[in-house]
């Protein structure tokens, strides 16, 4: 750790400003002032420019559930390109093979339509709920994150002034400039895990209300899961008023569960989004639904399409990825929750023993730790999260970390994501990591 340094990253993060906007194209994968800039991977492993390694718990913002480069992913891909092609605009065979292992897989789905990403999928869904009901309003969560178009960029992070209004009634916020308000006014906003709130909600406007698109476990305000009956309780009333719910599934499809939060949670909704595990790094999505929904997308009656969509490139390796979540499911996940469970309650262990204030939750490999100033038993929602978290101490603990060959996303408001290919030993590791960098935040703060 003493001979740390990323001298070249910086250097080449600086050249790529002079060609890329802010040096990266997306809006949060580094930390100012220790920027990495990635030579190669393999496994659950990078390597910056450097020659550093790190074990990686970031895992390409949570694609990679199978490691870094799985050979059967890319063998699967090659063998495309090199003997079929990669870009046709025309159905192929992979387009049923993905979409029937799709059906067998995720309990709701009856049709889906492939995207390009899970920002896509969901301004499809969305669309889909207001052709299929006639009506224009979406309820969506504080903290909740389904991509940044204008359609639902709003209230992701937003200040808690009084412009967010009050717990009960949240208003909503652009969370960019550019935003027409029309977009924003579209939008009903709710606190997430208080099904009196939102009951009410629904009964009072159910006449203007499309849809509510929910992630079911929260994974962009850190991870909140639902409370027990939460999803049941939506689902039913939901049902009562019809109002189409939306499993907004980017971050938990196949990841926690083969047919992911809905098959976890047992709660089948109307239109579910998917990207991410479903291409293990290949950016492939899609959305899907039930016959009845969806059949307007057969239809033609709502628009949806895209030149890269059902690129056999990308569903190759989505062919790829289903096939050995089919053959490994018995085994791979409840490997994924032990490793993740011992991790999280590790690292949880050797913050608390540096003298912090610190827990744990998620749902198997997709978690977080919370660092705050008083000890608690979980968080509920966004407002809940924003005042426990010492974004501060985190932060500084991320830093430690990465000198210590252990990455991790840096803000505390993301997650940590566990892959097939961690090990054990990795595991021990990481928390031994965890140890010396609380210990060495500690002697700081």
């Amino acid at each position: 750790m003493n001979d740390y340094n990323i001298v070249r990253s910086q250097e080449l993060f600086e050249r790529i400003g002079h060609s890329i906007a802010g040096g990266e194209s997306s809006y949060a994968r580094l930390r100012a002032g220790i920027e990495l800039c990635i030579d190669h991977t393999a496994g659950t492993r990078i390597w910056d420019v450097d020659g550093n390694e790190y074990i990686d718990y970031c895992l390409g913002y949570g694609p990679l559930i199978f490691g870094h480069s799985p050979q059967d992913i890319v063998q699967a891909v090659v063998e495309q390109i090199s003997t079929r092609g990669f870009h046709f605009s025309f159905p192929h065979e992979l387009d049923y093979k993905v979409g029937e292992a799709v059906q067998r897989l995720v309990p709701s789905v009856d049709l889906i339509r492939f995207t390009c990403s899970g920002t896509e999928s969901t301004m499809a869904a969305i669309r889909l709920a207001r052709a299929y009901t006639g009506k224009d309003k979406i309820i969506k969560f504080e903290g909740a994150y389904h991509g940044w178009s204008d359609l639902h960029f709003v209230s992701y992070h937003p200040e808690l002034t009084m412009a967010a209004g009050r717990y009960n009634a949240p208003r909503g916020l652009p969370d960019s400039t550019g935003m027409p308000q029309a977009f924003v006014d579209q939008l009903i906003i709710q606190p997430f895990n208080d099904l009196e709130v939102i009951e009410k909600t629904i009964r009072d406007r159910h006449f203007e209300i499309a849809a509510i698109l929910i992630e079911p476990a929260m994974a962009n305000c850190g991870v909140i899961p639902p409370v027990e009956g939460y999803l049941e309780g939506l689902r039913k009333i939901s049902e009562q008023y019809g109002v189409l719910l939306i499993f907004d599934e980017v971050m938990t499809g196949f990841r926690i569960a083969p047919g992911g939060a809905q098959e976890y949670y047992n709660i089948k909704p109307d239109i579910s989004t998917f990207a991410k595990a479903i291409g293990a790094g290949f950016p492939v999505a899609c959305f899907g639904g039930t016959k009845e929904v969806m059949e307007i997308e057969a239809q033609n009656e709502v628009m949806h399409g895209g030149t890269y969509t059902a690129s056999p490139l990308v569903l190759a390796a989505a062919d790829a990825v289903l096939q050995r979540i089919e053959r490994d499911k018995e085994t791979m996940y409840p490997r994924l929750f032990e490793l993740s469970d011992r991790l999280r309650d590790g690292l949880v262990r050797v913050i608390r023993e540096a003298g912090f204030h610190c827990f744990g939750q998620g749902v198997g490999p997709l978690f977080q730790v919370f660092i705050g100033d008083k000890d608690i038993d979980r968080l509920y929602n966004y407002r809940d999260t924003m005042d426990y978290v010492r974004n501060d101490i985190y932060s500084a603990f991320h830093a430690e970390m990465q000198k210590r060959g252990i990455y991790c996303h840096p803000s505390v408001f993301e997650r940590w994501f566990m892959s097939t290919e961690h090990t054990d030993q990795e595991i021990d590791d990481t928390i031994a990591a965890a140890d010396e960098s609380m210990r060495a935040v500690a002697k700081k703060m």
